[in-house]
């Protein structure tokens, strides 16, 4: 007799930020183990809600649309229900806080670690949320030992229920680099350093809009990942210093473009409990300038250049160093190669489906 996952498919609903990366990632390579003579008795069907999105091409992860609700209400009123006597896997930090035979990704802990970020409500609920669901599902996972104690810290619960499997972070290899849009952004090979930041002040872009002014006749900046007009009003300033693009949302194919001919990356994050850009730009053969806060020296290890993100002028003088030293960028580039050989999606999903069969 086969043995079934259900896999909470709520995610497949919403745009692609780093949460739902880590789900089509695991799932992708869910589908190619599944061929596997180990995996022969399991089945996986993904359970979704019954509205429109691009169906991903599984061969052997059954897709399945049910319920009849929408968000919220689905995951946890018919989610639940169609799940019912089978282990559920959710990858995605939500899940139905009354299911008990339940699998759950908890990412991580910045909606406590950074309250300043998010609204008094979105707090409360994710408190109240990941509370209950840190307690009662049958295994909780997290992406770094940093997201491991962070989470219970502040959920209070032992550090031991939180099982941590490191991310992958190879998802770019495949991806073709868009071709022109370099131009179109008027963007030189080896001529710009790169961020990928949204407008939550944890992200620091700040910092990197005041490095960009003090090095104007030095390097170019490219900025990628959305709005600024909120970070602009927190760093009092209005201006754009001529040598910063704004790019706003990039895709794949025109991030791993960027990634690949930019002279080198920052990423001045205040907190993260993993931190898939900075191995996505490793695996892109571009060298990394990065915050040695929460997780990023777990992940980056020796393979990047690190600076206190809360002290602007030691992040300006290593961005000089940076640009000053050719050799530097060069060993950086080899270790970042080397290190990312370390974090692969095919481990991260072996790991994890291994982790789910022992909870059948």
């Amino acid at each position: 007799m086969r043995q079934t996952i259900f896999i909470n498919g709520r995610f497949l609903t919403k745009a692609v930020t780093g949460v739902q990366r880590y789900a089509l990632e695991l799932l992708n390579h869910f589908d190619n183990l599944l061929n596997e003579e180990a995996y022969q008795g399991l089945r996986l069907v993904c359970l979704a809600p019954p509205v429109d999105f691009i169906a991903p091409g599984w061969k052997n992860i059954e897709l399945r649309r049910v319920g009849i609700n929408r968000g919220n209400i689905w995951e946890q009123i018919d989610l639940a229900f169609y799940s019912r006597g089978h282990l559920l896997f959710s990858p995605a930090n939500a899940g139905p806080f009354y299911y008990t035979y339940q699998v759950i990704t908890l990412h991580d802990a910045s909606v406590f670690g950074v309250p300043d970020a998010y609204p008094a409500a979105f707090r409360a609920k994710y408190f109240f949320t990941f509370g209950i669901l840190a307690r009662i599902a049958r295994m909780v996972l997290t992406d770094s030992h940093f997201s491991q104690t962070e989470l219970s810290h502040y959920l209070g619960v032992p550090a031991n229920r939180f099982k941590v499997i490191l991310l992958g972070g190879d998802h770019l290899r495949d991806v073709a680099a868009a071709e022109g849009f370099l131009q179109k952004h008027g963007l030189v090979k080896g001529s710009y350093l790169l961020t990928v930041a949204n407008q939550s002040p944890h992200k620091n872009f700040g910092r990197v809009l005041q490095a960009a002014t003090a090095l104007q006749s030095e390097v170019e900046f490219a900025a990628a990942g959305g709005s600024y007009q909120g970070i602009f009003q927190q760093v009092e300033t209005h201006s754009v210093p001529s040598n910063m693009h704004l790019l706003g949302y990039v895709n794949d194919h025109q991030l791993k473009a960027l990634y690949e001919n930019a002279l080198g990356f920052i990423f001045p994050s205040l907190y993260e409990g993993f931190g898939l850009p900075l191995l996505e730009a490793m695996n892109c053969g571009c060298p990394v300038l990065c915050s040695s806060a929460a997780s990023l020296p777990e992940v980056g290890g020796d393979a990047a250049l690190y600076f206190d993100p809360l002290q602007s002028n030691e992040m300006l003088a290593v961005i000089r160093k940076f640009l000053s030293d050719s050799g530097l960028r060069a060993q950086l580039q080899l270790r970042g190669r080397e290190q990312t050989a370390l974090f692969t999606w095919e481990k991260t999903a072996r790991e994890t489906l291994a982790a789910l069969v022992a909870c059948l």
